[in-house]
């Protein structure tokens, strides 16, 4: 049963490249990854891990092929899956044999207890001179030591596989390393790119910046009527460029986040921010971007940007940003 157990998962990662060698991760087959790891046994954590990852990036590849299908981006996704794949078989075939290996270990530790009685029951018989046990014994030594012998060479005949498929591993792992830099520098690119056309908005209404979390353009809130959440004209003018750099730059997410200044109640503030911000948004997606890729929230009083007790502070705390980062980049 101990066996089957151990065998079990890698039958299941066998039948599941088998089905797909060379496909595309699909939906059933993240399924089958789903099943292997409900079969694998304690002391897989890595590989755990390794699932986790692969599916992560299998569901990425699903979701933007599901939304542009002959996005540039697909390439790589599909080929990192690919790497995470071998990654995963590799680490399967190194588990089983490691645990083969353990066997191998306590068999050959019961061996050479069998040999050392064996040796103990011949000291003891000599003194007996029962010649024809002795005989037998020594026979049985003999057949013994070749076991463990065999055994060695069988553990290390392991030992260098696993050796082997570590080098292999690691080679595998540089390459879907690489592959993950060359994405992260062509969306720090096309980051950069988006950045440069977005700061053809920049005007005294408009500030565009860069931070950890992206680029934010800054909308002041004369761009909406006071106190109220519709949008002016020329916001909207504004709007209408930025969804036409957005629907350019199609891997770019947006953060649409409402401000206030600390005049009126909090509960109002956050109200207010909060349609402002959405209002943005349902602009957004009325100019064709799609809503998966917006988000809004409002933040009313709670992040200041300057001091409010100054006219100038309050103005610049009265704003709605957009916070633009490039997906990979997330």
């Amino acid at each position: 049963m101990k066996c089957l157990w151990m065998t079990l998962p890698f039958l299941i990662l066998g039948l599941a490249f088998a089905a797909e060698p060379d496909s595309v991760p699909s939906r059933s087959y993240l399924k089958k990854l789903d099943s292997l790891e409900r079969t694998l046994p304690a002391g897989s954590g890595e590989i755990r891990l390794t699932i986790a990852e692969a599916r992560a990036l299998a569901e990425s590849a699903e979701s933007l092929r599901a939304k542009n299908p002959k996005s540039p981006r697909l390439a790589s996704k599909d080929s990192a899956c690919q790497l995470y794949w071998q990654i995963i078989e590799n680490q399967m075939a190194s588990q089983k044999n490691r645990l083969a290996i353990e066997e191998k270990r306590q068999k050959q530790a019961q061996v050479r207890g069998d040999i050392r009685r064996i040796q103990e029951k011949i000291a003891e018989v000599r003194g007996g001179r029962a010649l024809g046990l002795e005989e037998d014994l020594q026979r049985e030594r003999v057949r013994l030591a070749k076991t463990n012998s065999a055994m060695d060479s069988a553990m290390t005949a392991a030992a260098a596989r696993e050796a082997l498929r570590a080098e292999e591993a690691k080679a595998r792992e540089d390459s879907l390393n690489r592959l993950l830099l060359e994405e992260r520098a062509k969306a720090e690119a096309r980051q950069n790119e988006a950045k440069n056309k977005l700061n053809e908005l920049q005007s005294k209404l408009i500030q565009v910046t860069e931070d950890a979390r992206g680029i934010i353009l800054s909308m002041s809130d004369i761009l909406f009527d006071v106190d109220k959440a519709t949008l002016k004209s020329d916001l909207k003018t504004s709007l209408a460029r930025v969804a036409g750099i957005l629907s350019v730059y199609q891997e770019l997410h947006v953060s649409v986040e409402g401000h206030t200044d600390n005049t009126g109640s909090a509960e109002h503030n956050r109200k207010l921010s909060e349609q402002r911000a959405k209002n943005v948004l349902d602009f957004l997606v009325a100019q064709g971007i799609d809503g998966s890729r917006l988000v809004s929230k409002g933040y009313g009083m709670s992040v200041p940007v300057a001091d409010n007790s100054t006219k100038e502070g309050r103005q610049k705390n009265r704003r709605v940003d957009l916070v633009i980062k490039d997906k990979v980049l997330e």
